[in-house]
């Protein structure tokens, strides 16, 4: 039998296209793949949706608040315990006057129980060793994680099969 395939974008919001702040949220302690840990908002795709497209829902529904994207950041493909994800992370820039918050949230998946602007890459290295395809996209883009490295390290984790 084989298990289900998900295509998932994840959101890198910034409040400036250049600027280092990302926002990071943290999963539910009760999360079935990556419980309490802190990464990016990210979303499933529905039929027909570009990735563009899911990214802005991921703002509204997730954040409430709306971004722009400004750059495709990479793509990954993980196989996980109950499906297979290919994962793409999008960076966006938030909309002038716009704030997010996840407590605010209209989603009908996944809320996220706590948000924070950070500017240290390092908040995400415990999700990405985890398993977090998010987090380990950013972190490779950043040259601060060997990719090769990463998935190898993988191999075995409760979160991957």
């Amino acid at each position: 039998m084989s298990k289900p395939i998900k295509y998932v974008v994840a959101v890198v919001l910034k409040k400036q296209k250049d600027g280092e702040e990302f926002l990071v949220v943290k999963r539910p302690e009760d999360d079935a793949d990556l419980g309490g840990h802190w990464g990016f908002p990210a979303a499933t795709m529905k039929p027909g949706e570009l990735p563009e497209q899911a990214a802005k829902r991921i703002c509204k529904e997730k954040l409430n608040c709306e971004a722009e994207a400004t750059r495709f950041l990479g793509l990954m493909f993980q196989k996980r315990n109950s499906y297979d994800i290919f994962l793409m992370d999008v960076d966006m820039v938030l909309a002038e006057g716009q704030s997010p918050d996840v407590h605010a949230a209209t989603t009908e998946n996944t809320a996220y129980i706590d948000q924070r602007w950070s500017s240290d890459p390092a908040d995400l290295e415990t999700s990405a060793k985890g398993g977090s395809c998010c987090s380990g996209i950013f972190l490779t883009d950043r040259g601060l994680l060997d990719r090769e490295e990463w998935i190898a390290s993988l191999e075995g984790s409760s979160t991957v099969g």
